[in-house]
């Protein structure tokens, strides 16, 4: 799973560290962009997913 961010896909967790909504979705389209070298696409559905989860969530935190 070299290069894979395993927080990101659920299978590693960091105890102490949360990020803002704005990093999540950075992080999310950082990987993202490495497509299917790193990803297989199930995993690539699922961050996917991801994304658009943080993206609506920011947009109803700015738009109430």
């Amino acid at each position: 799973m070299s290069g894979k961010n395993l927080r990101l896909l659920g299978v590693e967790r960091s105890p102490g560290w949360q990020p803002t909504i704005q990093e999540a979705i950075a992080e999310l389209k950082a990987e993202l962009a490495k497509g299917e070298e790193v990803y297989g696409r199930d995993e690539l559905a699922k961050l996917e997913r991801k994304l658009e989860e943080y993206e609506l969530m920011l947009q109803r935190l700015l738009n109430p």
